[in-house]
Formats: structure tokens, sequence, C-alpha cells
């Protein structure tokens, strides 16, 4: 049945459309549910183009279903977007971007996998089959994951004759820049070629000189520690251990003992972690952690949730350092969601949704009442004292795809405009090579004031946010913004380190975090 929902919604479509200032700390609850492979779960967006205007109130018949929130939330993200592009009159004017949401949008990899199967064997009854003969191109939205992406493209080029136009959002992946493979994906994530440089500017900071690195055995691990070993190696810092963890579940196992004696029984307190949170990497990661191990893991953004599987104390030599991606603020996403349905979408809802930003720039006081929290301060003190909603990499990423995607297709209807008369309606229906050649070159500010380019060999490089995660009872998490790293300044000025943050977060700026080595 499931098989049946998804191909109908897949068959018929109509045209498929296609500061440096940052909040110092914030908090999230999470979910008390953990992801396992089983679970992990893929969503498909189908966006298109009407040529009528489009209220709010459209988003909120749609997005009134039950899901998931952690799949819900792309969705709010993409109907938040797309309502804000429907109201500026710059682009696409006369016209509104949409997308139907079901159940059906979000499937686990596992029955995506099924699915492809499925349709491969069946090839001869699905190729080249399409309900509307007017289909001239499909776009979608896939992600977070890689997989989610590569099995996306597979199935609908077996039931449909045209070319697919992809934006994925998650995790930058080396496999989708494969342009002879994909050469109509758009990897909205940038990649990491900066974050190597940002971590060891970190660890020079803090005269961290031995530390450890445990690292996914595929091309994205190994230019990772290729880049670590040759800044590393301008300085006097040294590696305590390199774990280079097999991809193969089967070879993983027989190895996994000694890459636990091996961070065991190293005297470095410093950890790097850098990989696929979706791998065995990651099983390692939460082996060690279950274990007791007490070190400093130094992650990227997308490990944050794995860092969340259970209580940290709040001890300097006990913690994680995360690297997230900075962006501007986006304001009015908590107002656009309180709108859909203002008795569902409470604060603590939201909260729960980790979305809420907690302020310690506003409030000093505030920020140490939770630095010391404990059972005795209610949550819903600290509910009350939030005050936005944060966009993660995942839902800045969805933000940023909807925006390229107008900014490209309102070039096509002006180019259009100029050359023929409209067909009924019709005639922005173009092929994907015109899109696509469209989309290579498309760049712009955001409405948040980021640069955003689609030539993937013109991206530039990330600046990153650098942040403290301490994880509390009830699911609180909470994070301090300790400082930031960018690439743009000259040599030996590109990491700012808010010392005064670093004096909260650790109770003493001499010591703290430059004790770990």
């Amino acid at each position: 049945m499931l098989i049946l929902i998804f191909l109908l919604l897949l068959l018929n479509i109509p045209l498929l459309m296609a500061r440096f200032i940052h909040p110092r700390c914030f908090w999230k609850m999470k979910q008390n549910k953990d992801k396992t492979e089983e679970l992990k779960t893929g969503c498909i967006f189908l966006p298109s183009i009407v040529e009528r205007p489009v209220e709010k109130q459209y988003f909120k018949d749609i997005l009134n279903i039950q899901i998931p929130a952690e799949n819900y939330k792309y969705a709010l993200a993409l109907a938040y977007t797309m309502d804000e592009v429907n109201r500026n009159p710059d682009l696409l004017p006369n016209r509104s971007l949409v997308f139907d949401f079901s159940e059906s949008n979000c499937i686990t990899v596992t029955r995506l996998y099924h699915l492809d199967r499925h349709m491969e064997e069946n090839y001869g009854y699905f190729h080249n089959y399409s309900c509307q003969k007017d289909i001239s191109c499909v776009v979608v939205f896939t992600g977070p994951n890689w997989e989610t992406s590569v099995i996306t493209e597979s199935f609908v080029q077996l039931i449909m004759s045209q070319q697919v136009i992809q934006f994925t959002y998650g995790p930058f992946h080396q496999i989708l820049s494969d342009r002879e493979r994909f050469p109509y994906l758009y990897q909205m994530a940038p990649k990491d070629t900066s974050l190597a440089f940002a971590m060891v500017s970190v660890i020079l900071h803090f005269s961290w000189n031995w530390v450890g690195l445990a690292i996914s055995d595929n091309d994205q691990g190994t230019q990772f520690l290729s880049n670590l070993r040759s800044e590393l190696g301008k300085s006097t810092v040294c590696f305590a251990f390199v774990n280079i963890i097999p991809i193969n579940i089967r070879l993983y196992v027989s190895r996994a003992q000694v890459y636990y004696k091996q961070i065991e029984t190293s005297s470095t307190n410093v950890v790097i972690i850098y990989g696929d949170p979706d791998s065995t990497l990651a099983v390692s990661f939460q082996m060690w952690q279950s274990r007791g191990l007490q070190r400093l893991w130094v992650i990227d953004s997308q490990w944050d949730m794995i860092t969340s599987k259970r209580d940290f104390m709040l001890d300097s030599s006990h913690m994680t350092l995360s690297f997230a991606h900075h962006h501007g603020e986006i304001s009015g996403f908590k107002n656009f969601v309180q709108t859909m349905n203002p008795l569902k979408y409470t604060d603590e809802y939201l909260a729960r949704l980790e979305w809420m930003n907690f302020n310690c720039e506003v409030s000093t006081s505030n920020c140490k009442t939770l630095r010391n929290y404990s059972s005795n301060v209610s949550v819903d003190w600290l509910v009350i004292r939030t005050f936005d909603m944060a966009f993660n990499d995942n839902l800045y990423d969805i933000y940023n795809a909807v925006y390229a995607l107008a900014h490209a297709l309102n070039e096509m209807v002006i180019q259009q405009v100029d050359t023929q008369p409209m067909d009924n309606g019709k005639g922005y229906h173009s092929p994907c090579w015109k899109l696509n050649s469209l989309l290579k070159r498309t760049h712009f500010t955001n409405p948040v004031g980021d640069r955003v380019n689609l030539n993937q060999k013109e991206k530039s490089q990330k600046e990153y946010d650098i942040f403290q995660i301490w994880n509390f009872q009830h699911g609180l998490r909470f994070k301090v913004n300790l400082g930031k790293y960018s690439p743009y300044f000259p040599h030996g000025q590109q990491l700012h380190i808010y010392e005064d943050m670093i004096e909260f977060a650790t109770g003493n700026r001499q010591v703290g975090l430059t004790k770990l080595y």
C-alpha cells in the first residue's frame, strides 16, 4: 500500500518546479527516543508552481497531519520559506510555490531500498511511464541523508522519461558531488573545506598538544585526515592515535574492541570525531560514551544528536565542542508556525522540536540560573525565557533551496516573456536542461544577508560557530557559543574566542579548557 501511495504521489503531479552576531547560548529539549538504523528516515518533497496567489491558510491545511516531529520540522521549514517567497513581489509575480504533504513524504531508508528494488524488478512495467504527457521536468527536495537522494534519483528516473533536478538538504556528501552521475543534483550544504583548519585553530588556541582522532574509512574521512595532518604538521601537536573505523559492519565488529582499548588506554583527553553519524563510527562513539569514557569530544553539528544519548556532567574534562556552519538569523519562523495552530504549537511543544533559543546575552542572570539547573528548576521557567526558534543546518539548506529555485524560475519566466507568449499558462514548462542551466548560474543574497551560489566550483568556504554542549535532566540540552572561525580573516586572526563565555562555561577563564592536553 505504501508503494502504491508513493507511486501515485510521483505519477499524478503537475510540473514539479520546478553577521557576526549570534545568540551565545541556547537550549533544546529532545524526544526520549533513539534513532536506529531501521528508523533512519528520509523526506522527499515535490514543489510545484501555480498561477495564483496562495494564502497562509493553504499551508495550514496541508500541515494539519500527525507525523513524528523529527520529520515534521522539514515540512514546517519548507512551508515557511515558500510563504515568504510567495509574499515577495520581486519573485515569481502572479505565481506561487506550493507542495503537497502527507505521511508518505517521509519514509525509512530501508523501505526506500525495498521500493527501489521492486521498481527495478518491474522495470518493463514502469519504464517511461507517465500519467501526464505535458510533464517535462521533475524537481524534488531530498534529505537529510544521502541515501534518500541516491535512491530517489534512481527510482524517479525509472518511471519518468526526463531528467530530475534534485536539491538535497543535509550534510555534504562526496558521493553526491559526482557530476557525471548526478549532473542535475545540487547539494545545498557546503563542503567542509575549512572544518579541519577551524578545529586545528581551536587545538592550538587551547594548547592541546596531544589529540586523538576517529574517522570513517572513506574518501571524506581520508581527506579530513590529510587536512588535519597538513595543519598539525606545522605545529608541535601530535596524534595520540588515529582510529579509522571500517564501513563494513562485519569488519568493524571484529575490531571494535581494539578501537575501544586504543582510546581507553590513551593519555589524551581530547578526541576529534569526523564521519557519517549513521555509520559504524556512530556505533563506536555511542559505545565509548555508554562505557563512561570521559573525554572532550570535538565534532561537527551533524553529530549533535549523537551526543544527546546520555547526560553530561558540568565538568570541563567531560563535554563536547561542536562546530556548526555560521549563518544569519531567520526571524519570524516561530510566529509563522504558531499561526498554523496556536493551540498545538505551544512554547514547550516547539522546544521539543529542538528549535528554541535561550539568549544569554540578553539576560546573564537567567543563563547562570540555567547553568546551575537542577530538578528544582521548573521547565516552565525555562520555556518562558526562550525568545525565538532557530534554523539548524538542515532547515537552512531547505531555506536556501527554495530561494534558489524561485530565483531560477523567475529568470526563466522573464526570458520566456521576452521571447514567446505564454501558451495557456504552460509557456514556462521548460525541459530540465534549461532550468538546470539557469540554476548553475544562480547566485544571490538571501533575506538574512548570506550569499548563496549554486555553482559547485565557485562555492565559498564556510565560517563556523563553536559551541560547547551540555546535557541535563529531562532531556534538556544547553549550548554555549564559545567563539567563531572565519577563513576570510588574516592568518592568526581567523579564530575569535569569547573569553567571557569560556569563563561562564567552565567556571575558570585561566584553566577551564586549557588544562586538557
